[in-house]
């Protein structure tokens, strides 16, 4: 039995490692029908992962564990980075440019007839996205970029920053986890294919946000073990500091904090760190003078695409003909404060629901997206999440804008495509998971 599991292990991460290095013969999206072998090669790619992981061979020992686990993520996320980067790599490098020649991101948009001589200086300027908006990446990350521009505007440093923080959560959630299994759970993300796409291929800055709110919750796990009260405070404060980082660098954590109060206790005054962190990092952008936000509650306001839920409402009994989100938005954080507060007795089941609420009720699904909760779902052994991780590959097909009717709109078979395996998939893992619970509590 342990030699027929080796064997299928093998060959299901043989394709895995194949079909990802074949992603890079697929990567010019110019070419009419490269999204769609590309989105293809992805989804052999995540469909082999799945096997691969579900086959890991725990039983062998843990040094052999460790080296298949590493070498296998290192190896995949090399693989990937040759590919060409998404096209929000060239706004990173854009507003660190400008901030090199002097000139405040959150001031002067790309367009801003006043950067016409650092325009000309670069060539990739045509292809920023959104050139008509002012910065919209927290303090934190504008100052990482303005540090990366001094440096090189090799695509490749940003890919191996992104890359580095990408290993180092995995390490975080090795220590999260713990146990004997911990490899063979930690590889649910380690080896997952969007997530090696998006930081090591795409180059997306997302996972300098993971790192450092998979650090908080390992410090939260720690803080609740914890018995004495000056190390309760360490961590309390350890916790926060972490998250405040990860604030810094994009908002979504901000998403966790009402858990963090729950998990905390009084000492979820400590919180007021996560905060001061970002404010802190403003003040370097002329802060509150110039309202470096303004320009991110603008932007949420308009950007719409490939979202789970709301399609739904508005082709059945909310019309939303001109396709604005700010009411969403609000609805979003009303029901993460909700189901927040129905799981204040356990914060950590509190915080894949939260999270989860917030990724079905977004207006916006791009795939690198869904990286942000696949932490906390190989901790919390939510595997639905995966599945849709892979399913999310098929919005890469609108690069392809001839499948569809309407440019960027994705049709019922798209969505069909993305959300149908992971719903079945969360029904079967929850009718799995019922009899065990049912069986712990008779225990």
């Amino acid at each position: 039995m342990r030699r027929q599991q080796v064997l299928r292990f093998s060959i299901a991460l043989t394709a895995e490692i194949l079909c990802c290095a074949s992603l890079n013969l697929f990567d010019d999206w110019t070419l009419e029908e490269m999204p769609v072998k590309f989105v293809a090669a992805a989804m052999l790619c995540g469909i082999a992962c799945l096997f691969a992981v579900k086959e890991f061979p725990v039983l062998t020992s843990r040094r052999a564990q460790a080296l298949v686990f590493w070498a296998v993520a290192i190896a995949l996320r090399l693989i990937a980075m040759p590919l060409a980067p998404g096209d929000d790599l060239w706004r990173y490098q854009w507003e660190g440019k400008i901030q090199r020649a002097g000139f405040n991101p959150y001031v002067h948009a790309p367009d801003d007839p006043k950067l016409e001589p650092v325009r000309a200086e670069f060539p990739e300027w045509e292809k920023i996205n959104h050139r008509d908006f002012r910065a919209i990446y927290p303090p934190g990350a504008e100052l990482l970029f303005a540090g990366l521009s001094r440096i090189s505007d090799r695509p490749l440093l940003y890919k191996l920053l992104f890359t580095g923080a990408d290993l180092g959560t995995i390490a975080v959630l090795l220590l999260l986890l713990g146990g004997t299994s911990r490899y063979a759970n930690a590889a649910w993300y380690a080896w997952n294919p969007l997530v090696v796409y998006s930081f090591a291929g795409a180059a997306h800055f997302d996972s300098l946000m993971i790192l450092p709110m998979t650090a908080g919750i390992l410090f939260l796990t720690r803080f609740e073990a914890a018995r004495d009260s000056w190390r309760k405070w360490f961590l309390a404060l350890a916790t926060c500091a972490a998250l405040g980082v990860a604030i810094s660098m994009k908002l979504v954590p901000v998403l966790l904090l009402l858990t963090c109060v729950f998990a905390l206790g009084f000492r979820a005054i400590t919180l007021l760190v996560s905060a001061g962190i970002p404010a802190l990092l403003s003040t370097f952008y002329g802060y509150p003078k110039i309202n470096i936000w303004e320009s991110l509650g603008r932007f949420v306001q308009v950007t719409r695409l490939n979202d789970l839920f709301w399609w739904l409402i508005e082709e059945t009994v909310w019309p939303n003909p001109h396709q604005k989100n700010y009411h969403y938005n609000v609805i979003l954080v009303i029901c993460v404060a909700l189901v927040s507060l129905l799981f204040w007795r356990n914060w950590k089941r509190g915080m894949i629901w939260a999270f989860g609420t917030a990724l079905i009720l977004s207006p916006v699904l791009h795939p690198w997206y869904c990286a942000w909760i696949l932490p906390v779902a190989a901790w919390r052994r939510a595997y639905a999440w995966f599945v849709l991780s892979i399913t999310l590959f098929a919005y890469f097909l609108f690069w392809n804008e001839r499948l569809f009717a309407l440019p960027w709109h994705a049709e019922l078979w798209m969505r069909a495509i993305i959300i149908v395996p992971a719903l079945a998939a969360a029904i079967l893992f929850g009718i799995r998971r019922r009899p065990a619970a049912e069986e712990s509590t008779n225990s």
